[in-house]
């Protein structure tokens, strides 16, 4: 099924009501249906956050920007009282899975595939509890110090490879981002959900079309499409130019049990016009390396975005499974 903005998005939430299939999966009871796609234009004037709920723009955010800086420490978003990641990173959870990492670690995740891809996770020390940002250095250090023989696998820094294919005048099919790394799934405390990023650079600017393997969708998928769109928003801005549109293609899509009270108070609010998100840091010169602008992305900070004109209903709160 195809659905088109946030009529799109309650259309959906309906039809997985209606025509889902009931299903006990690892976490509980979900009602599912798979294959769908959803899509969004002119996200820099109408950026893309869900109205018929408060979605925390904040948390969206500094997800994001802890992704891009590479980190796998979800401390480091919790000392900004961010807490998504809690309940996947505590010493409980880690035990249950058999991951012997410090609390808080999270193993090869968004962040270490997004900028590491392929580089050994396994030969590492305890450090402190400082998080390092250091972006002159080849590698990135989170709670762990790498050792020489890590050094020698840099991987491949993706969010590098993507400027650098959209930076070329031919069009390029390629500048694709992956997650999805079998190698790691074993040392992940949670396989990646958002798993495939494709950008496409036209006439009307910077799109991107992003697959999600799983989707709750009342909880996580309008984080998802805000921070697709962020990401989007970003990557062009860096290039000097507009951002366009995202589509989301969503394998399993399900709504939890526990959510379905939510779900139905949502469908009926009204739907309200988009906001606007500013960045408010002035972007770097075009001619600048790849290198040199994901140093500038990697400082970036909340307070460098602005939502202007966000106009909603209540939050709506529901378990995390």
């Amino acid at each position: 099924m195809y659905y088109n903005s946030e009529i799109g998005y309650i259309d959906l939430l309906r039809d997985a009501l209606t025509n889902g299939e009931k299903k006990k999966t690892r976490n509980g009871y979900v009602i599912s249906i798979f294959g769908s796609m959803i899509n969004f234009k002119d996200i820099n004037i109408s950026f893309p956050l869900i109205t018929t709920k408060k979605v925390f723009f904040r948390g969206i955010v500094e997800e994001l920007l802890w992704f891009l800086r590479g980190s796998t420490n979800a401390n480091e978003l919790k000392s900004k009282n961010i807490h998504i990641w809690d309940g996947n990173s505590s010493r409980e959870y880690l035990d249950s899975i058999g991951l012997d990492y410090p609390e808080g670690e999270l193993g090869p995740v968004y962040g270490w595939q997004w900028r590491n891809f392929g580089k050994e996770y396994d030969n590492y020390t305890d450090s402190d509890s400082s998080v390092s940002t250091d972006t002159d250095s080849d590698t990135y250090s989170d709670n762990y110090i790498y050792t020489d023989s890590d050094i020698e696998n840099t991987g491949i820094d993706q969010l590098k490879y993507i400027l650098e294919e959209l930076s070329k005048d031919n069009n390029s099919r390629r500048a694709v981002l992956s997650a999805w790394n079998p190698m790691d799934l074993k040392k992940m405390a949670l396989p990646p959900c958002h798993i495939l990023y494709i950008f496409n650079r036209s006439s009307k600017g910077l799109s991107c079309h992003m697959t999600l393997r799983s989707s709750d969708l009342f909880l996580g998928l309008p984080f998802n499409i805000a921070s697709t769109a962020l990401l989007t928003q970003i990557l062009a801005y860096v290039l000097h130019i507009e951002a366009y549109e995202i589509s989301l293609s969503i394998c399993d899509a399900h709504i939890y049990e526990e959510h379905k009270p939510q779900v139905n108070r949502q469908i009926d609010n009204e739907i309200y016009n988009f906001p606007k998100v500013i960045i408010k840091k002035n972007a770097p010169d075009i001619s600048l390396s790849a290198c040199e602008k994901i140093k500038w992305i990697e400082n970036l900070k909340y307070e460098d975005f602005e939502l202007s004109n966000y106009k909603s209903h209540a939050s709506l709160s529901a378990i995390m499974k």
